[in-house]
């Protein structure tokens, strides 16, 4: 089979598998990247499909068979030199320890990828992972470290918008991120104020992620990237076949992402819940506390516990949609 007969099968698993991961279907999506890593010809695939392998693991809560696969990766892209891979695969890894409750390996992972991230400059790498050492120094009880950590995240992100260096849904979600650990510390150290103010400026604007999200994929059946899913459709029979396997995975995909900024909603509003039980408002705390409940019941049980933000696939991974 000729290289270019190799390189189209794999771009047309990597994209399948990607969509399967954004729709939910892990155990298919497992498979299907199994397959592409059977044909992969460059060291640079062979990372970008033991990354993806590693994440789908990592959703199934197979945490050691996604730190192996995650680890496979990381030696690959350091043989290869590319750093700015690196960093993104020590966070993963950081990541996965950090949903295994192992916090101290979390922490090792995530000031590796904070050192590489620093020295080349990735202020994206940069703002992403301190967020997620303030989230992990928020479960510590490290409130101070968090502060600090966050509040140089958040100007990094506003950098990158002033920029227009990032997409601005992308830095609005980070800066929301960033905003909720502040928020949370201050609440848990009793600077009750600072976090109402925090907490109710996070709730705003992932209010305003959601609205733009909804209008985002109800402006047109074409809101999803209709080449990248249609791609998998291109042997179907029938044309109206085909449209309405795409609009049914386009609402599948829209609500699988808006369920996790409802999820992020929800957990803002129990933090001001609490914040308003303090300082002994509790009507208000009523308020968001049925709000909360609300949210969390339409969204299930998952979406509350897996409390991290993550790209979509075909958005993490762009190389196959060139």
């Amino acid at each position: 089979m000729s290289t270019a007969i190799y390189s189209a099968e794999l771009k047309q698993l990597s994209q399948t598998g990607d969509r399967l991961f954004d729709l939910g279907q892990f155990e298919t999506a497992l498979n299907t990247f199994q397959e592409a890593l059977k044909i992969v010809l460059t060291s640079e695939q062979q990372i970008n499909i033991l990354n993806r392998i590693g994440l789908v693991y990592r959703r199934l809560e197979k945490y050691d068979c996604a730190l192996k696969y995650l680890n496979l990766a990381l030696q690959l892209a350091q043989e290869i030199g590319d750093q700015n891979r690196v960093v993104m695969i020590l966070n993963d890894i950081g990541e996965t320890y950090c949903l295994s409750i192992e916090y101290t390996s979390a922490l090792r992972y995530y000031a590796q990828a904070l050192e590489i991230a620093q020295d080349f400059c990735n202020l994206l790498g940069m703002g992403i992972i301190l967020n997620h050492l303030g989230e992990i120094y928020n479960l510590l009880g490290l409130f101070e470290q968090t502060l600090n950590c966050c509040q140089k995240s958040l100007e990094i992100f506003h950098k990158l918008e002033r920029k227009s260096e990032l997409d601005k849904l992308a830095c609005q979600t980070n800066i929301a991120t960033a905003l909720y650990n502040i928020g949370e510390a201050y609440l848990w150290i009793g600077r009750y104020t600072q976090a109402k103010e925090i907490l109710e400026l996070t709730l705003a604007i992932r209010q305003k992620i959601c609205k733009v999200t909804l209008n985002k994929f109800s402006q047109t059946t074409d809101s999803l990237d209709k080449n990248i899913l249609h791609n998998n459709y291109l042997n179907s029979k029938k044309l109206s076949q085909t449209n309405q396997l795409l609009q049914q995975e386009k609402i599948c995909f829209s609500q699988s992402i808006i369920s996790q900024y409802r999820a992020e909603l929800a957990n803002t509003m129990n933090l001001i819940e609490k914040v308003y039980c303090h300082i002994g408002q509790q009507q208000k705390a009523e308020k968001y506390r049925q709000e909360k409940l609300e949210i969390w019941e339409s969204c299930g049980e998952k979406s509350v516990i897996y409390n991290t933000y993550i790209l979509p696939f075909y958005l993490r991974f762009p190389c196959h949609y060139a």
